[in-house]
Order: C-alpha cells, then sequence, then structure tokens
C-alpha cells in the first residue's frame, strides 16, 4: 500500500471533503481523510493506493483554485487497529521524522513503536489505530487516529512513561521532528491500512 500526502491553506468549504473531492475526483483512492490542525488554517489530505504508480500520479495533481502547500508520497510500511478500530476517527496525531534517515536510525525507530509505544497505548480507550509511512529517505510520518483529544492526551502520558527495551541506544532514539494534532474533517475508513502481519513488516 502506498500514500500521499497534499498540506493545503484554508478551511473547507461547506462539504467535509471538498479538499479531498478537488485532488482525486479522477481517480479514487482506497482510503482518504481530509484533516485539520487544531486552531489553524492549514490541514492536509492522506490518500491510500494500492500501488506505487496511482500513488505518484496522484503526488503530482494540484488543481487550481486551492492553496496547495508541499507534497510527499510514501509508502505504508506498518498499520494495526486499536480497541476503537470500529469507530471512524475524531482526532489524529502526526508525528514527523525528517529525512534522510540512515537504515540504523529506521531500524531503531521501528523497533521503538513496534515493541515498545504501540503495546503501551494500543489498549488505551478510544485508540482508533496507527499507520507508518515512509518516503524513500527514509523520512518517517507516523498516524495516530483517536476518538478523543482525552484520548491523544493519555497516549502520550503512556508513551512518555515507558522503559527502554533491553538493547535500545538512546543515542540512536533522537525523537520527532515535529508533533502536529488534527481534528479529522471526514474520514472513509476507522483505520487507513489493514493490521500489516509481523512477517510483512518492512
Amino acid at each position: 500500500m502506498y500514500a500521499t500526502i497534499h498540506h493545503f491553506r484554508g478551511q473547507p468549504g461547506s462539504q467535509p471533503d471538498d479538499w479531498a473531492a478537488a485532488l482525486h475526483h479522477r481517480d479514487v483512492p482506497a482510503y482518504c481523510y481530509t484533516l485539520i490542525t487544531l486552531g489553524g488554517l492549514t490541514g492536509m489530505v492522506l490518500a491510500c493506493w494500492p500501488d506505487e504508480a496511482r500513488a505518484a500520479a496522484a503526488a503530482a495533481n494540484r488543481p487550481a483554485g486551492h492553496s496547495w502547500l508541499e507534497t510527499g508520497s510514501y509508502r505504508m510500511v506498518d498499520g494495526s487497529r486499536g480497541v476503537a478500530a470500529d469507530q471512524l476517527p475524531r482526532f489524529a496525531q502526526v508525528t514527523w521524522f525528517d529525512g534522510p534517515r540512515s537504515a540504523a536510525q529506521v531500524e531503531a525507530d521501528s523497533r521503538a513503536g513496534r515493541d515498545r509505544i504501540w503495546p503501551a497505548i494500543r489498549s488505551l480507550p478510544g485508540i482508533v489505530g496507527h499507520c507508518v509511512l515512509r518516503s524513500s529517505d527514509n523520512a518517517t510520518v507516523v498516524f495516530g487516529f483517536t476518538t478523543s483529544l482525552e484520548t491523544i492526551e493519555s497516549m502520550q502520558q503512556a508513551v512518555m512513561s515507558t522503559d527502554l527495551l533491553p538493547g535500545e541506544d538512546p543515542a540512536m532514539l533522537t525523537g520527532p521532528d515535529r508533533i502536529d494534532v488534527h481534528r479529522v474533517r471526514s474520514a472513509t475508513a476507522p483505520v487507513p491500512v489493514e493490521p500489516v502481519e509481523a512477517g510483512e513488516r518492512r
């Protein structure tokens, strides 16, 4: 599975999916989410595609009449459902690890997310699920979908209270470059990907 992220400036119009409709009226993605920053006038459209070619074509699309900012194309490398997986998300925490990143950094972050952070938060009430995107230069974006802001606060507290696993090197865990919280304006599915089986993680 592949994904595109189109950043935009401004609020959607009267229809919740105005931005997504403007982007993807020619080719419908498998999943699509419009996210608006809390208290801001910017947002993003996250769209998921079954193959790289369709994602690349979608990434190049910047229709006139809208204030589009930067665009990114990614491969989905992980995803899991939480205890509220049957509900559409209302909020999303987006965590950014800017590239380029080394293979060792990617492995350290992947292990931390998979074996320490996700087990600490997956059973929290209101956790819909998460997905991890990675670009060609190993930049990584993690979407955590929830049903409430309170869940995001509980999630952050749980992550901060985890202890490093045996063998984790603090020097390799430099932390994210930024963390944003968004309101989910529209969503076509509770979580953007089916859970990735252990043998399929990349």
